[in-house]
């Protein structure tokens, strides 16, 4: 669970964190978060290699103060690194919200969700930042149309994002429990509000 907001002294929420990284941050989902961390007080690094995401959702936020657009991919080697923070939270939104996302490019959507999971736990280490993965739901056997799990076809067109969202849950709980990282999950349903792709993207 992400921590209750601080009030300051006229009643305003503000952020319990002062620097926040948001991997995923042009999307759907990433840009709201962006927006309502900087009304809150907070400093936000929005990253996102527009493979989903959309430059144009976080285009008003571009000026104000403690906003940074950072036009980079979680997953690409040495990513991590280019990440001066310190961050005190982290929010991995990286990686397709559906199945439609990317069905043409299933290694991407398998990188996102290991390399690039991986890589964002490892500048919340470095940092000592809260972890908070953005997960969806296991797909169910009416996502295939015929019934059968996706469980059963290790081709199927939705697999490489089944496993991928698996792994990354299973790398967060791992880090977890061997490590005492301050991570967790949230598991989003589907969800829908202004600024949505309506072309299947998700985000």
């Amino acid at each position: 669970m992400m921590p209750t907001a601080a009030f300051g002294p006229r009643g305003e929420s503000r952020a319990p964190w002062d620097r926040v990284l948001v991997t995923g941050g042009a999307g759907f989902l990433g840009s709201h978060l962006c927006t309502r961390l900087l009304d809150a007080g907070a400093e936000v690094d929005c990253l996102d290699n527009l493979s989903t995401g959309r430059a144009e959702k976080v285009a008003h936020l571009a000026g104000r103060p403690g906003f940074r657009f950072l036009e980079r991919d979680i997953s690409e080697p040495g990513c991590a690194d280019l990440l001066p923070g310190p961050y005190d939270l982290v929010l991995h939104l990286a990686g397709p919200a559906s199945p439609a996302a990317r069905p043409e490019r299933p290694v991407d959507v398998l990188d996102a969700g290991s390399l690039g999971t991986r890589a964002a736990l490892s500048v919340a280490g470095r940092d000592g930042a809260r972890f908070l993965l953005a997960s969806s739901p296991p797909l169910c056997p009416a996502a295939r149309g015929d019934g059968v799990p996706d469980d059963a076809d290790p081709v199927g067109p939705h697999r490489a994002c089944a496993d991928a969202v698996r792994f990354a849950e299973a790398l967060v709980a791992a880090h977890a429990g061997a490590h005492g990282a301050n991570a967790g999950i949230v598991r989003l349903f589907t969800g829908y509000g202004p600024g949505m792709r309506t072309d299947g993207g998700g985000t």
